[in-house]
């Protein structure tokens, strides 16, 4: 058995079904350029991950939850493409500056990544979790969510 079919087994064995790459609404193959951990300041036991996955700036929230054998639901939240924040971090990876610049583009794009993820959390929490409902700024995906009426099957995206 291969690692994959392990951790489907695992997960199977805690209830929650893996969906099927061809089922994703987004790709999750990518490498991260940057990552950054963070516990939230606003939200007790919530924690993020921001990214920056080709190109472009993606957050996800771990949101503990009292059900479910994971007790912690998960959600991608990405800026909608007529956000144009999109772009500076597109136009930034590809721009070749001086030396000075080049020593500085890490830094500059994990601040700017910062940034990305204060607005995407603060739309994330002005949305719905349970309609689902959000500004159309951002994009949101449950990549793992634990609700009463799924507990025997849960997907996991």
């Amino acid at each position: 058995m291969n690692i994959d079919e392990q951790f489907e087994h695992f997960l199977a064995g805690l209830g929650v079904e893996m969906e099927r790459p061809e089922d994703r609404h987004y790709s999750s193959d990518s490498i991260p350029e940057i990552s950054i951990f963070q516990a939230s300041r606003d939200h007790y036991g919530v924690f993020y991950r921001l990214d920056i996955i080709d190109q472009k700036p993606e957050l996800r929230i771990m949101v503990p939850v009292n059900k479910g054998d994971a007790k912690m639901d998960i959600y991608l939240v990405r800026l909608s493409e007529r956000t144009p924040l999109n772009e500076s971090f597109t136009r930034m990876s590809i721009y070749e500056g001086s030396g000075a610049y080049e020593q500085g583009r890490d830094a500059t794009l994990q601040h700017l990544l910062y940034a990305a993820a204060e607005m995407m959390k603060q739309l994330f929490w002005a949305g719905d979790v349970q309609s689902q409902v959000f500004p159309p700024e951002i994009e949101v995906y449950p990549i793992l969510v634990q609700t009463e009426r799924s507990m025997g099957k849960k997907k996991s995206r």
